[in-house]
């Protein structure tokens, strides 16, 4: 199970609400396709997609909320319940 803290709200950086957490233990992500790095903080983004309708995505991140990579790391389609879907995400 993995833990994870509420860092702060970096919606000012999307489009939508985004938080940035905290997470332990780190998470992996791809730098060049190939590359593996990690990183214990993720940020979660909730916005709604035309024509695919709500959603939440998961995004590798530092610690002040920049986005390290677009590669989607996890999320849930149908929701906009960031809190939810970190829970969902962590108990993994």
């Amino acid at each position: 199970m993995r833990k994870f803290e509420f860092v702060k709200d970096v919606s000012e950086r999307f489009s939508g609400k985004a938080y940035l957490y905290r997470v332990d233990p780190p998470v992996e992500y791809f730098v060049d396709g190939e590359t593996i790095k990690l990183t214990p903080y993720v940020c979660a983004s909730a916005t709604s997609v035309p024509l695919l309708g709500p959603q939440v995505f998961i995004f590798p991140a530092n610690e002040n909320g920049e986005l390290l990579d677009w590669g989607e790391i996890g999320g849930r389609k149908g929701t906009l319940d960031i809190d939810k879907v970190m829970r969902e995400w962590a108990g993994r």
